[in-house]
């Protein structure tokens, strides 16, 4: 199990990797805790306590304790075609780090930053990062261009046995010329995360979720670009716990916004409860 606390703002935020059985009290006014149900999963789930907004979604994962070779042949042929381009013919290189320096994790967040105001996401955060630096829990990579220019780039959770995508950015927005080459390095850079972990004796590597009931073309997308790589889709865990009376706000304006998705839904039948909104 990884805890890792930043804050958002004024809030404190804790984020608990690798189990969901957490003590009540928490130096944090919300503590989000996350579980990949990996096969041979042991761990007992308590059902989630009261004013928790639980879900259950959907990851895919591969077993890293399969040779390279083995991984590499399970990917579907048209996506092993173009990490074979990407690594003989693109004039791309790769980068990764494990202990990457503030100057990394700024150049990392400058470039995650921009995407993610396109795609109307949560932008990173800086000290998120610095803490799973601190507790060796990162892993930082890139694919750069001959002018050392981001094609693309991620980071990864690494605890204990599994390694857990948690952002990942390209230049497409920002090249729009040359998407295929972008497309071909985003595929090598999943490839050379997936043997890095590997080397680093992790048992599973984690994707970082799939679209439970995907409601657009681009989240299908985003699930058939994962799928390419084979791997088998398992349920994640996550609970969402309000610590305060900042959390209690902060939980119900996250249970206003999800309510409605796919994996709160299934989290809500999942656990046989009602989420009462006088309960958080």
């Amino acid at each position: 199990m990884t805890q890792i606390p930043y804050k958002r703002g004024l809030v404190r935020m804790l984020d608990v990797y690798g189990s969901t059985n957490v003590e009540d009290k928490m130096q944090a006014d919300v503590m989000i805790c996350s579980n990949v149900l990996v096969p041979s999963h042991s761990e007992r789930r308590d059902v989630p306590r009261k004013g928790c907004l639980p879900s259950f979604g959907k990851t895919l994962i591969l077993d890293l304790k399969k040779t390279e070779e083995e991984l590499f042949a399970a990917i579907h042929k048209n996506a092993r075609y173009k990490i074979n381009r990407a690594m003989k013919r693109d004039s791309i290189y790769h980068k990764s780090y494990t202990n990457p320096s503030d100057n990394l994790l700024e150049r990392f967040i400058a470039f995650f930053d921009t995407f993610s105001k396109n795609k109307k996401i949560p932008k990173a955060n800086m000290g998120r990062l610095k803490e799973l630096r601190a507790q060796g829990a990162i892993l930082l990579s890139f694919v750069e261009d001959e002018q050392e220019q981001i094609l693309c780039s991620h980071v990864h959770v690494v605890n204990g046995r599994c390694c857990s995508l948690l952002h990942s950015a390209s230049a497409r927005f920002d090249n729009r010329d040359i998407r295929n080459v972008i497309g071909r390095a985003n595929r090598y850079l999943h490839w050379m995360d997936i043997c890095e972990a590997k080397s680093m004796g992790v048992d599973w590597y984690d994707f970082g979720g799939l679209f439970v009931d995907s409601k657009s073309a681009e989240e299908e997308h985003i699930n058939r670009f994962k799928k390419e790589f084979g791997g088998q889709e398992v349920d994640v865990d996550k609970r969402i716990y309000p610590n305060s009376i900042i959390g209690k706000m902060v939980v119900f304006l996250f249970w206003v916004k999800m309510r409605k998705r796919p994996e709160f839904l299934r989290g809500k039948a999942k656990w046989q409860q009602r989420y009462s909104i006088s309960d958080t």
